[in-house]
């Protein structure tokens, strides 16, 4: 593995506490397995996207503690960002639909894996290029020498920018 950056766990047991009190279910991300503690129909339709199913786990608390979280997907509005990252220091929200988020940890993102691969392989950010389609890749276009933005879910280019 070239970068492990899991959630902090403190952290991760305030997320789960306040998506319970939102009263909406979560799904985590480890490197193992991706398992939910219940499901809503922002989950299911996010999961969708990628032609996956939400996989609800009865064991879902002993997951969440005895394994390395590096990602939690949920259905949440931008009006509930606060009270879900209440008491939140080491984690952050990148949402690329408006009825559901990722929370990664604070510095971490598509930016950050691409300074690590470019960082390993000794390569100048001018050197790469990235394609992106949503709000969450903006981090990963100025990571790289060449940015193209692409409609979503499309191979349309329609536009390409190099970042200075």
């Amino acid at each position: 593995m070239l970068l492990s950056n899991p959630i902090p766990k403190t952290e991760i047991d305030r997320l789960v506490r306040n998506a319970i009190n939102l009263k909406r279910p979560l799904s985590i991300a480890s490197d193992k397995l991706m398992v939910a503690n219940g499901k809503d129909q922002d989950l299911v339709d996010y999961f969708a996207f990628a032609h996956q199913e939400v996989i609800v786990f009865g064991d879902f608390v002993r997951v969440v503690a005895e394994s390395d979280i590096y990602q939690i997907m949920m259905g949440l509005r931008e009006r509930d960002y606060p009270v879900m990252m209440e008491g939140i220091q080491q984690a952050k929200i990148t949402a690329w639909w408006d009825r559901a988020v990722d929370i990664i940890p604070a510095n971490g993102g598509k930016g950050n894996g691409v300074h690590h691969i470019l960082e390993k392989y000794q390569l100048d950010a001018s050197q790469a290029m990235a394609f992106g389609d949503g709000n969450n890749d903006i981090e990963l276009l100025q990571a790289v020498g060449l940015g193209v933005a692409m409609l979503p879910r499309t191979a349309f280019i329609i536009t390409a920018r190099r970042w200075g």
